[in-house]
């Protein structure tokens, strides 16, 4: 089995192996790891991208833009985690981002900060091989394994706070699911009118309730115009709903 390590060496032999991309991304189906390379001194190099289909990545972009990047791409961003996290953190963790079958999860505490991500989704087998390493072995290739140096405790408090976070979205959906069936209903009545309505997407449906919500919060303080309401909610967007 091949052995990849992420000390200095490593990060160095995958870079001179790379590419760099000036318009790099993290792409939702082939990402497998982002690593933090601001301090490693490596021409355009502030990050590595490790992909399925496209190799090794180098970007100039920090991981935190390249995550954030990410995360506007998807339906939900992080204000939902948020709440999530309220309900058992009494103190907000470290934020991953979850979502459907995308677990994103940062191996160290400042996700505020340039950190190394990783998809848990895609990975097939992981095991501590010292209190300050991580082995990896990826669903795409299970003949080689990565060895990331890391802060256990860190690391696990941030596995804790994703699994919670995906076990709680699941009870919502099992919730709704309960609630609701998936199948067209009888009545034609309701049948035809269903080819009238706008089609309606998740991302449309919790910008409008944010909206609700800040017209019902801000109404008795004289916060009526369109305006207003949009300009208080794209501030709670850009503050909250990424890293």
């Amino acid at each position: 089995m091949e052995t990849i390590s992420f000390d200095h060496a490593g990060l160095v032999k995958l870079y001179q192996q790379g590419y760099f991309d000036a318009d790099a991304y993290l792409d939702k189906q082939t990402l497998l790891l982002v690593w933090d390379c601001h301090d490693l001194g490596l021409k355009n190099c502030r990050s590595l991208i490790l992909d399925t289909k496209r190799g090794i990545i180098i970007s100039d972009k920090e991981t935190t833009r390249l995550v954030n990047q990410f995360i506007k791409q998807q339906p939900v961003g992080l204000l939902l985690t948020r709440a999530l996290v309220g309900s058992f953190a009494k103190k907000t963790p470290c934020l991953p981002y979850v979502w459907g079958k995308i677990l994103l999860v940062p191996l160290s505490g400042y996700t505020r900060h340039a950190t190394s991500w990783v998809r848990l989704d895609h990975v097939y087998y992981d095991y501590f091989s010292d209190p300050d390493h991580i082995t990896f072995i990826f669903d795409h290739d299970d003949k080689t394994r990565y060895v990331l140096p890391i802060n256990k405790k860190t690391y696990l408090s941030n596995l804790k706070t994703t699994t919670t976070i995906y076990y709680k979205l699941h009870q919502i959906i099992h919730e709704i699911n309960a609630d609701f069936s998936l199948d067209l209903p009888n009545d034609h009545s309701l049948c035809n009118l269903e080819k009238q309505l706008d089609t309606l997407s998740l991302t449309a449906f919790l910008d409008d309730y944010l909206t609700m919500i800040i017209n019902l919060i801000y109404r008795e303080s004289g916060v009526t115009s369109a305006g207003e309401v949009k300009l208080i909610k794209d501030r709670l967007k850009q503050r909250y709903d990424h890293l």
